[in-house]
């Protein structure tokens, strides 16, 4: 009897410990999409105050700048800390320079050891030599023991001088 009433014990605490964890998952995604949804809304706020509509000979023009954002909205990200760095990362591989832009602005503000992988993705394999030129800067700002190769390499193997030219200047001044 006594082994059956520990088996039965044990099995319920097996039990109560698996939902727990289910629910502390069930939490965790939850709140993940909630950021998820909230850096979006974010992005698309920032995003549209660059926005300009001109009627041109009876068209609706739209024309973009680029519009940092809002402090308040970097504090908001600076907030979401290291878990924030994923949804950002997806962002600086976006075909949409103004999202890579703010994306690399997002992560600077993050700082720490997890932004150097993502903005030496784009420092290094970008397309754009300007979105190249741009990670490398916020590169400079961070970690330099750990940033410092990354520009190297940049200032020795990029494509772009300019971009070669720019990374020998910030190593110049290290």
């Amino acid at each position: 009897m006594k082994v059956l009433a520990r088996s039965a014990l044990a099995c319920f605490i097996t039990v109560a410990f698996a939902l727990g964890l289910s629910v502390r998952r069930s939490e965790a995604q939850s709140s993940n999409h909630l950021m998820r949804q909230r850096i979006a809304t974010i992005f698309q706020e920032t995003l549209k105050r660059g926005e300009t509509r001109v009627e041109s000979d009876g068209h609706l023009i739209t024309a973009r700048t680029f519009v940092p954002p809002s402090t308040e909205q970097v504090d908001e990200i600076r907030r979401y800390g290291e878990e924030a760095i994923p949804i950002l990362t997806e962002y600086l591989r976006s075909e949409n320079g103004f999202e890579q832009y703010l994306a690399m602005r997002f992560l600077g503000a993050i700082g720490g050891a997890n932004i150097i992988g993502p903005l030496a993705g784009a420092a290094l394999s970008d397309p754009s030599p300007g979105i190249r030129s741009t990670a490398l800067r916020w590169l400079s700002v961070s970690r330099w023991d750990l940033a410092a190769p990354i520009i190297r390499q940049a200032a020795r193997d990029d494509s772009a001088a300019e971009v070669r030219k720019q990374a020998q200047d910030i190593l110049a001044q290290h």
